[in-house]
């Protein structure tokens, strides 16, 4: 057995021991070799170990998923050994704050943490090679997360790919070298499939010759639903290219089609008046409304939607989404007629909501409802610190699809993506409020901006160009919640230098409204 540093503990002393595994190559520092060591450890210095935690596969640059290290954590609060072993501080975390705070946590309760292999003195520096220590491991940290992403990037400049390719292709698995332990290491190319790589060739063909998704799901019965097909025609991995870290390379793997098909494909779903956001869509053409997609109903909440009536007795109005489909008992609303409706609350943002005075009278609002800059700035580097837990674990996700491609994988990544895209909308929420809470803005500065927007907003009133409208519409406008004859506007203001949450303040207008 090695000669580990001596504990700090006396014979008979009660310890516990938390053993981790990032779930990596190395051996020497596996689960099974710390707790046989640990264990070997406690009957040679004569410690009792009563209990021990594991966390395996898991990162140590966040407490996150690390199921048994907030268990023990919690245990301590009732039950509390002399003792925690560990085999490094490695192993007990790789983040700096983390590791200070769960260590000053736990001596605070009489735990005293020993390392059987970190040189921790016993005297006043103690503190400061640990902190060492502690700084050496979270660097170690972010610079395996870079050498990931890199090492990834390399492989995909290489041709390698990640994740499940589209129809027409397949994975093939290619060792290229060997693993630290001496395994095979294995990658993922994407190969054509000799079973579909015709069949897609002929979808992409005869779409660019003007052929409808029915006429294409008849000939090649690729999907059962044709809805998948719109899908298929907007991906330029057929191209040959493929798109990581947001960035696109070319000529990555077998292309299925050439550039003139895909412009010629392209050009026709441009053209197509039923393409999803096309402004020449049927509806958007015939019905135009100024208020849908962010107006809702006072009554219930459920989203409003516009109707111009029936054709014997058309009446364009507003009507709540829920009693429209369910029926007049689904809500007690009544229909709101557009014109009223509409010219209130565009008179209302003119009139209201672009003044000075409303808008100094929102700074200060904001200035005092986000006033402890500290906490959110905190709040702020937590939320940041999440997206580096979460971008580490999509790299090490990433690392399992490369050795084993299982679709388990493939599904815990589309989570972490998930995860990642709400911390940074998070983000970018707070760094919003700290804005507020820091906003700046002489007099002078403030009329000329609201001139401006005055100015631009009335233009577009006098345009009679409803989408127009509606984009400065939404640069004022976060929500609207309508009933019969009033409405609560949820405001916003589109600074550069002050900006505000969209749900920070609300105005209440009244208008007159009714049914015919």
């Amino acid at each position: 057995m090695a000669d580990y540093y001596p504990p700090p503990l006396p014979a008979g002393a009660i310890v516990w021991a938390y053993l981790r595994d990032s779930g990596g190559p190395a051996q020497e520092n596996s689960v099974t070799q710390q707790e046989t060591e640990i264990r070997a450890y406690c009957n040679r210095h004569k410690l009792t170990l009563t209990c021990i935690f594991k966390d395996i596969a898991r990162s140590g640059g966040s407490v996150i998923s690390r199921d048994d290290f907030e268990r023990m954590i919690d245990q301590t609060e009732t039950l509390r050994p002399d003792g925690l072993l560990i085999w490094n501080y490695a192993r007990f975390s790789r983040d700096e704050n983390d590791s200070m705070f769960y260590k000053a946590l736990l001596s605070k309760r009489g735990i005293v943490i020993h390392s059987l292999t970190d040189p921790i003195p016993n005297d006043g520096f103690g503190l400061v090679i640990e902190s060492l220590i502690d700084f050496s491991n979270a660097e170690k940290r972010r610079q395996n997360s870079r050498d990931v992403k890199r090492g990834l990037t390399a492989l995909v400049k290489m041709g390698y790919a990640p994740g499940v390719p589209p129809k027409g292709y397949k994975t093939v698995r290619v060792e290229i070298g060997a693993k630290r332990d001496g395994t095979p290491r294995k990658v993922s190319k994407w190969i054509p499939d000799p079973a579909t790589w015709q069949t897609v060739i002929t979808a992409w063909v005869m779409r660019a010759e003007g052929k409808s998704y029915k006429e294409i799901q008849q000939a090649t019965g690729l999907y059962k639903s044709i809805n998948c097909w719109t899908t298929f025609f907007r991906n330029k991995n057929y191209l040959g290219s493929f798109t990581y870290g947001g960035v696109e390379y070319p000529d990555h793997h077998p292309p299925a089609i050439t550039w003139e098909v895909w412009q010629a494909v392209q050009k026709i779903r441009d053209s197509n008046p039923q393409t999803k956001n096309n402004p020449r869509h049927p509806r958007r053409v015939g019905t135009p409304s100024l208020l849908t997609g962010f107006t809702y109903c006072l009554d219930c909440g459920a989203m409003m939607t516009h109707t111009p009536g029936h054709k014997a007795k058309p009446w364009r109005c507003y009507i709540c989404g829920r009693k429209d489909r369910q029926g007049a008992k689904a809500c007690p609303s009544r229909r709101v007629g557009e014109k009223p409706a509409e010219n209130a609350i565009l008179n209302a943002v003119e009139n209201q909501v672009l003044s000075p005075a409303y808008l100094e009278q929102v700074i200060e609002q904001a200035r005092a409802a986000f006033g402890d800059t500290a906490k959110i700035e905190e709040q702020i580097t937590l939320a940041k610190r999440k997206a580096d837990d979460l971008e580490l674990a999509i790299r090490r996700v990433f690392d399992a699809i490369e050795r084993s491609g299982s679709q388990t994988a493939y599904d815990r990544l589309t989570e972490r993506e998930r995860e990642r895209a709400h911390v940074k909308a998070e983000i970018d929420h707070l760094e919003s409020m700290l804005a507020a809470a820091k906003v700046e803005i002489t007099p002078e500065a403030m009329k000329i901006v609201l001139d401006e927007w005055r100015k631009q907003f009335t233009q577009a009133r006098q345009s009679n160009d409803v989408r127009l409208i509606r984009t400065w519409l939404y640069l004022f406008v976060s929500r609207i919640e309508i009933g019969y004859n009033r409405a609560k506007i949820y405001y916003t203001y589109p600074m550069i230098d002050f900006s505000l949450p969209g749900d920070s303040s609300r105005s209440i207008i009244a208008f007159r409204g009714g049914t015919k």
